[in-house]
């Protein structure tokens, strides 16, 4: 009876030990490498929206980048990318600077030059931000 006992073990192991294995080593290979640095937050003037500038970093076989998403005031920026402006570059050296010229308008003082790889015009729907590009410091 033992070596049935031994055998029966052997097995479940086989059958539900192997699976889970490779279940959990998928898992573990397909997480987010990505991950994002906060480098400033403003509110907009009636503080229903903010803008977040943060550099995204998505591990060793790629570079930094530089990225603003728009967000409403009580919402935490999650680890995506970012939905208004994406620009390849360490902040300290391309970041634009974002302003709110208004409720309605935020204002990117960083010219447009085709290298970015996304530069939306505006964000939202009922409540549409206009986004505005222009000649900065930079």
């Amino acid at each position: 009876m033992k070596a049935w006992n031994k055998i029966a073990i052997s097995l479940g192991i086989v059958v539900v030990g192997v699976p889970l294995a490779i279940a959990g080593l998928f898992i573990y290979a397909t997480r987010d490498m990505c991950g994002n640095e906060v480098y400033s937050e403003l509110l907009s003037p009636n503080r229903e929206h903010k803008v977040i500038v943060f550099q995204r970093y998505c591990g060793a076989t790629t570079g930094f980048s530089t990225q603003i998403s728009i967000l409403d005031s009580d919402e935490e920026l999650k680890n995506n990318s970012g939905n208004i402006y994406i620009i390849d570059g360490h902040p300290k050296d391309v970041l634009p600077d974002a302003r709110w010229a208004s409720n309605t308008e935020l204002r990117i003082e960083r010219r447009l030059n085709g290298s970015e790889y996304k530069a939306e015009s505006s964000w939202g729907f009922l409540d549409e931000i206009k986004v505005t590009y222009g000649a900065g410091s930079r």
